[in-house]
Formats: structure tokens, sequence, C-alpha cells
């Protein structure tokens, strides 16, 4: 390998790794401020990590990092890509605000209108609040409590 091609390979090497490392941070400040203003504030019983994978837009992460490795990559722009980074983990943490969160999270993972067959009784105009690996989780008009329903079920 040459001198020439050996550094292009470190640059992109270094693009993904960063890129990796700094969305992977904007990910996870953005999950986990949803994970509180809306999955336990709902009182919806799933564990942080099934739903930090489960919920991520995987094909966004192919831009994520090639944007935050592209800043990264970039040469004497120091104070310039502070202030980027600053920026958009500031954006991500705007899941932390419960009211935020839970607008965030409803515009997400809610769907209106679904209905559930268990037997001969039929529920009607549920609000899907979250989609679990096996479950469903449900506000059913009426009821302030997040009910959890097998997928199977659901008509």
């Amino acid at each position: 390998m040459e001198e020439g091609e050996s550094a292009m390979m470190v640059r992109i090497l270094s693009i993904l790794f960063f890129g990796t490392l700094f969305w992977l941070l904007f990910s996870f400040i953005f999950y986990s401020g949803l994970f509180v203003n809306y999955i336990e504030a709902n009182g919806i019983k799933v564990f942080f990590n099934q739903f930090f994978v489960d919920s991520q837009i995987w094909w966004l992460w192919i831009f994520g990092i090639v944007f935050y490795g592209a800043i990264f990559m970039t040469e004497n722009k120091t104070k310039e890509k502070a202030v980027l980074y600053l920026l958009s983990f500031m954006i991500a943490a705007l899941s932390w605000v419960p009211d935020f969160g839970q607008q965030i999270g409803m515009a997400l993972f809610a769907k209106p209108h679904a209905s559930y067959k268990f037997g001969k009784v039929l529920i009607k105009d549920a609000t899907i609040l979250y989609e679990g690996r096996r479950y469903d989780y449900v506000k059913v008009p009426g009821t302030q409590m997040t009910l959890r329903y097998p997928k199977s079920n659901r008509i």
C-alpha cells in the first residue's frame, strides 16, 4: 500500500470511528430523554436497552456517522466544530424537557385507532403508545393506565 492510499484509509477509518462515537452519544442523549419523559411517564414497563435498540431508525445512522465524522475531520475549525457539536447535543437534549419528550414520543411511537380482540370481547379505538417486541402498550378510552396487550390480538 502506498503512502497516499494509507493516509486515505486512515482518514476514512477516522471518519467512521469518530462519527460513530459522536452519533452514539447524540442518540443516547435523545433516546434516554424519551425513555424518561415518554416511556416511564406513561407507565410502560420495558428496559432501556431494549427500548434503545428497538427504537433506532437505523438508516439515519449512515447520515449521522458521516456527518459527525466529516465535521470531526475538518481541519483548523475547532471553534466552529465545538459550536456545532454543542448545538446538536442541545437539540438531542430537548427530549429531556418533559413536554417536548412527551410530544416527540407521541409523534414517533403513538398509533391511534387500534383494535384488539380477546375471545368475544372487542376493544376499539385504543391508542398504541409503544410497540414492544411481543406486546403493544396501549391506552384504552376511559382508562388512565397503560395496558399491555399481545400483538397477536391486534386486528
